[in-house]
């Protein structure tokens, strides 16, 4: 993989991917009971997941292809469950998922891969 350059609209979406995606994950643990302002959030993420997919294979980043084709099939049963508020425990096991489905590496906003 080439690096995109840093002021590339590929490297802004993907940051910008990754912010909102963290967001979620922090508002869920320290929130729990905040679910429809995550829904929301969840819900932009997976309409932005198929281009971002398309664009990391384009651009040769695999790591954040990965990390796409992981989150993908998760966000609709989040959503899912977020929305059906069974138990106070959901929202933590949804932070869970969507957080093991991100590498640690990738993770830190302020310590990205060396090829990002």
């Amino acid at each position: 993989m080439t690096k995109p350059a840093a002021d590339s609209i590929y490297v802004r979406e993907r940051a910008y991917f990754l912010d909102l995606l963290v967001t979620q994950i922090v508002k869920l643990r320290s929130d729990p009971g905040n679910r429809l302002f995550v829904v929301q959030g969840l819900r932009e993420l997976s309409r932005l997941t198929p281009g971002c997919i398309e664009a990391s294979r384009v651009v040769g980043d695999t790591l954040f292809h990965q990390i796409c084709c992981t989150l993908q099939p998760l966000f609709q049963p989040a959503v899912a469950t977020l929305l059906a508020d069974i138990d106070e425990f959901d929202g933590y096991r949804v932070s869970d998922a969507l957080e093991g489905a991100v590498p640690p590496e990738a993770r830190d906003p302020f310590n990205r891969p060396a090829t990002w």
